[in-house]
């Protein structure tokens, strides 16, 4: 069995997930994402999304698998 990218369905060599071209497109993705976190540090996902244009779903995958992380800024006080 052939495995293909989950994304366009091209043919993968083995041991990929994407192919090269959607591997590209996706750490373009996550760079702007970062750049924009790095200048507006207590963006929430929806923010981030209408400021770059990438999905809510494609950001909150990137904190999932630990691309990116949350920073809890506001800590409860108390503790």
């Amino acid at each position: 069995m052939t495995d293909k990218c989950f994304k366009c369905g091209h043919i993968l060599n083995p041991g990929e997930y994407t192919c090269q071209v959607c591997g590209q497109n996706d750490m373009e993705d996550y760079r702007m994402i970062r750049n924009y976190v790095r200048s507006y540090p207590n963006s929430n996902a929806m923010q981030i999304a209408n400021a770059t244009g990438i999905s809510v779903s494609k950001i909150l995958r990137y904190i999932k698998d630990g691309s990116l992380t949350v920073v809890d800024n506001h800590p409860r006080r108390g503790r």
